[in-house]
């Protein structure tokens, strides 16, 4: 018992950073999971006999369960606990990545990235809320802005890892392999993370409006993640026909583009950890259309299309880590932080499956020029939804009650509404794991 006290101790009195970063890293290998079959598209088509339709849904079939089911997930990780549920999403993405690369038709495929799908939820539901419930003040909000750099980073680095194996190993070789990553990480954090106090359990009649903050952010992340790969989605049928750009060009320009977002994510952890104001953010939203214009206009060199692309996906990937950030001031009771993290999900991912065919008829309708149009609508009601929910939550306080480990950093009131946690709870007591 006294060696489980010390051991705790140490623990406790360990920079949140360290916990933080362990978090992160596992977004990420879950992201490298989401963007896996992309890369060996081609030859898994080949191997399998698959139409581009059937292949569609292999690659989308994760999005769509978070778009089904991320409500639903809010509440059961609430009630299995953060803690426990993040490094289960893990290993259940590991063992259908396994499933995945041994799949031998369509059918078995499909439903081990459904049930990949299931633990990329996990994780993506339950990653924020532990990260709220290990920081505080300006480090709480620079470590979820600094999640919100998962995704592109993951997809990154799936994108650059795949297709650099792709000509050398076989396609269920490179599946195989990105089963690995999930399971060390989930034995990592089982044995790295400190035991999290539990939330009181939901009792009692809702107040109206309860959900008003989580529902804005909700939509924001929809509108914000439908702006985003809708743009990344469009750039290379642009580059091809209307720039007359050579595949290699067209692909180097992307890859580029994409990795902009992840900038524009570590540029809002690192102005959140130094005390900016989430609404002094939401302005540079306008740049997005604006940058729009001559991305997608044959009138510019193509270094100038290249640059303002990827300018638009930096500050779509800067207030979507805001809208992260913003997450535990937007309720009003510290076990709802899970829920909210699961309307995200859900809204976020609905946003990811609408965003490309969105586009695509409209563009197809009225032109390359309302590509802008249509970011100035969706990129501007992400913005205005994030500057008003984060406005309420100024309003009303950060959720009471969310606990923090003793010895954790950044407990100053920041002026990003960020404001420090409840008094700590003594960790080497027995607590329910959350």
């Amino acid at each position: 018992m006294r060696d489980r006290k010390r051991r705790n101790q140490r623990r406790a009195s360990t920079s949140p950073w360290r916990y933080a970063l362990a978090t992160w890293l596992a977004g990420v290998l879950a992201a490298v999971g989401l963007g896996a079959v992309a890369p060996v598209g081609s030859a898994l088509r080949t191997s399998l006999g698959l139409s581009d339709g059937a292949l569609a849904w292999a690659t989308s079939s994760i999005t769509a369960v978070s778009a089904a089911l991320g409500i639903p997930a809010g509440w059961w990780v609430r009630r299995f606990g953060a803690q426990r549920a993040l490094p289960w999403g893990l290993f259940i993405m590991s063992v259908a990545a396994v499933g995945s690369a041994a799949a031998g038709y369509w059918g078995l495929l499909l439903g081990a990235r459904i049930a990949e799908g299931v633990g990329y939820l996990l994780v993506f539901v339950a990653g924020p809320v532990v990260l709220t419930r290990l920081t505080q003040g300006g480090t709480r909000s620079a470590a979820l802005a600094l999640w919100g750099t998962c995704v592109p980073t993951g997809l990154a680095i799936a994108a650059v890892a795949g297709g650099a194996l792709e000509s050398v190993w076989t396609w269920n070789q490179w599946l195989a392999l990105t089963a690995l990553g999930p399971l060390i990480m989930a034995g990592v954090l089982t044995a790295v993370l400190p035991r999290l106090p539990g939330t009181a359990a939901p009792c009692g009649h809702r107040e109206a409006g309860a959900w008003n903050g989580a529902l804005r952010l909700g939509v924001a992340y929809g509108s914000l993640s439908l702006v985003g790969v809708a743009v990344v989605m469009v750039l290379p049928a642009f580059l091809l026909e209307q720039r007359q750009a050579t595949p290699t060009v067209t692909g180097a320009v992307v890859a580029v583009v994409c990795l902009g977002s992840a900038v524009g994510g570590l540029a809002a952890s690192w102005l959140l950890r130094r005390g900016s104001a989430f609404s002094s953010l939401v302005p540079l939203g306008a740049l997005m259309p604006v940058a729009c214009l001559p991305a997608f206009s044959a009138d510019f060199p193509l270094v100038v299309s290249g640059g303002t692309a990827t300018l638009v996906l930096v500050v779509d990937g800067l207030l979507i880590s805001a809208v992260f950030a913003a997450v535990p001031a937007s309720v009003r009771r510290a076990e709802d932080v899970d829920v909210a993290n699961g309307i995200l999900n859900q809204l976020g991912s609905v946003g990811i499956l609408l965003g490309p065919p969105v586009f695509g008829l409209v563009i197809a309708a009225a032109g390359w020029g309302a590509v802008a149009a249509l970011t100035l609508v969706f990129g501007g009601l992400g913005a205005v939804l994030l500057l008003t929910a984060t406005h309420t939550s100024d309003a009303t306080g950060t959720a009471a009650g969310v606990p923090r480990l003793p010895g954790a950093r950044g407990g100053r009131v920041r002026r990003n509404g960020a404001g420090p946690l409840a008094k700590a709870t003594d960790v080497s007591k027995p607590q329910d794991v959350s």
